[in-house]
């Protein structure tokens, strides 16, 4: 399709140096903030798909969610991505329309994959606290409540069925 699909997370991170013997976000050697931008209507969570011949964007779709994951984008014309809000959301690669979503027990991190077993189109995320990053970016939407750290866990999940056309079969 030569279109690249981009998660974004659309605020600020305020970086200050931390001082001698002080401890930074991670091993960053600073402390970071994370702040909505000043222009902000209070939708974090951005996907925006470019053309690559172009470089104009083809499509975006903005929620209130920060994306977590990358995108991960099939044949079948579909493109799913994870946000903070523990869903996983399967968009139009055409349009950005979103076709489907669901709800995890976790915060999904992960790069979503897709595999084949006998014919039958998969796609697969690993989901878990993801730490630091979960805690920082909670504080965009704090009426997003996510669980206390749950364990890791795997959620697989099969396509639809299509016939040789390529559609939804009966």
């Amino acid at each position: 399709t030569h279109i690249a699909y981009i998660p974004i997370i659309e605020a600020c991170m305020d970086l200050v140096p931390v001082g001698e013997g002080e401890r930074g976000s991670l091993t960053t050697g600073v402390r970071w903030t994370v702040r909505p931008r000043p222009e902000s209507d209070g939708r974090y969570g951005r996907l925006e798909a470019i053309d690559l011949a172009t470089g104009e964007t083809a499509w975006i779709s903005r929620q209130r969610a920060p994306q977590t994951t990358a995108a991960l984008a099939t044949a079948g014309g579909l493109v799913f991505a994870g946000s903070l809000d523990r869903r996983i959301s399967a968009y139009d690669a055409a349009t950005g329309d979103r076709l489907w979503a669901t709800r995890l027990t976790e915060v999904p991190h992960a790069p979503p994959i897709t595999y084949a077993v006998d014919g039958r189109q998969y796609v697969a995320v690993i989901v878990g606290s993801g730490g630091y990053l979960t805690r920082a970016y909670s504080v965009l939407a704090p009426e997003i409540r996510n669980p206390p750290d749950r364990a890791a866990a795997l959620f697989v999940f099969a396509l639809p069925e299509t016939d040789a056309a390529g559609s939804n079969a009966p």
